[in-house]
């Protein structure tokens, strides 16, 4: 802090800083082994650095409503395996968990069944055995009146898929699902009801409350069987949307500080792109459209980094697609493979600019990487 205040004080003196130009925004980052081996250290560091940027985020006027924060990790088998054994039912073990962690409607009852019997429908149609349900253990005492009274019913649906697939194949169909499952609910005008994950290799717990309460408010995050060899934490600073549980983040792909500035002309685009989107890798790609549902710019991104996560391309090549990094006028610094790959792919989709600071993950990778313009620069 010494420090930090002799080098704030030079900068101010040189006209470099203002205090005046501060602006609040959210905080992300993420944990990662370097090994490639789960361990439960990793669960833990995240859950400690998502603690570290509590500042970062939104406090509602009762002290203890925030504008969201969440973790995602790895699906621990160990964790999972033991919880379909209390529903009665046997563990097939050549077989992948899947999880979906779903928040469902909590005051109105009829409503949950839907959402439940739609869930249950879609993936019995799609070949899959359910093992069952779990109600989420969650302590409510942590939450402010304003997220308490918004708060939804947290359940996980963990089940398998019958026939054999690679992991890929199988998290694509899961995709798929997931899609026909929303477009069913919204069909129905169901409210309240959001998939935050829905996959057999990550899960995502989050809510609307302060970075600080994430592990008190889930026990499940205490469990030493949870081993991840990731973790990617955000704690959010609403500015374009109102605070809600299915925007805090992360998403299911990535998690996000900042603001896209051509949001509105890439979410047109999208539209654009969509009369000619075709794939053999997905079963029918009306069940995708419309790609964009969030009401977020974030959430749009993460719309948009999924889709291409499923059409097979890794997670870097999709931050290079969507973020793309400042080279036009550096022919000198950057190799001519590089200009050539930048402008192959500035001819594929649109960049999606603004300060950003993103964390993603399609589970092969993670990685960390800000906008052209450093606007939300991030520390290693």
């Amino acid at each position: 802090m010494t420090n930090y205040k002799k080098n704030k004080k030079i900068l101010e003196k040189s006209f470099n800083y203002s205090s005046e130009m501060e602006h609040d925004a959210c905080g992300v980052g993420l944990i990662a082994s370097t090994n490639g081996k789960k361990s439960r250290k990793i669960v833990e560091y995240g859950i400690e650095a998502l603690k570290a940027i509590w500042h970062r985020g939104a406090v509602d006027a009762d002290g203890k409503s925030g504008d969201g924060a969440g973790i995602q990790i790895e699906i621990a088998p160990d964790f999972f395996k033991e919880k379909i054994l209390s529903t009665g039912h046997t563990l097939d073990e050549e077989k992948r968990i899947c999880v979906g962690m779903v928040f469902l409607p909590r005051t109105d009852y009829s409503e949950q069944e839907k959402c439940r019997e739609i869930i249950e429908s879609a993936l019995l149609a799609e070949n899959y055995y359910i093992y069952g349900w779990r109600q989420v253990p969650i302590n409510p005492s942590v939450l402010g009146k304003t997220a308490d009274q918004n708060r939804p019913e947290i359940a996980q649906v963990m089940f398998k898929k019958n026939e054999t697939l690679q992991t890929n194949d199988l998290e694509r169909d899961l995709f798929e699902t997931r899609k026909k499952i929303e477009k069913v609910a919204r069909d129905k005008q169901i409210k309240d009801f959001y998939i935050c994950s829905f996959s057999s290799r990550s899960i995502v717990y989050k809510g609307m409350f302060l970075a600080e309460m994430l592990s008190e408010f889930y026990p499940d995050l205490h469990d030493e069987k949870l081993t991840s060899r990731f973790a990617i934490f955000h704690q959010r600073y609403s500015t374009n949307t109102f605070p809600s549980w299915d925007l805090a983040q992360p998403f299911r792909t990535l998690a996000h500080n900042g603001e896209i500035n051509t949001v509105k002309g890439n979410i047109n685009w999208m539209k654009i792109h969509e009369q000619d989107m075709s794939s053999p890798l997905f079963k029918d790609v009306k069940n995708l459209k419309p790609v964009i549902r969030s009401s977020s710019d974030s959430g749009a991104l993460d719309n948009v980094f999924e889709l291409l996560t499923h059409s097979g391309k890794l997670a870097p090549l999709i931050k290079l697609m969507m973020i793309p990094d400042s080279w036009s006028k550096r022919s000198k610094t950057v190799p001519k493979n590089h200009q050539d790959l930048f402008n192959f792919l500035n001819s594929t989709i649109e960049p999606w600019d603004g300060p950003a600071a993103i964390c993603a993950t399609d589970a092969k990778w993670v990685l960390a990487s800000s906008d052209r313009n450093g606007l939300r620069p991030l520390r290693y």
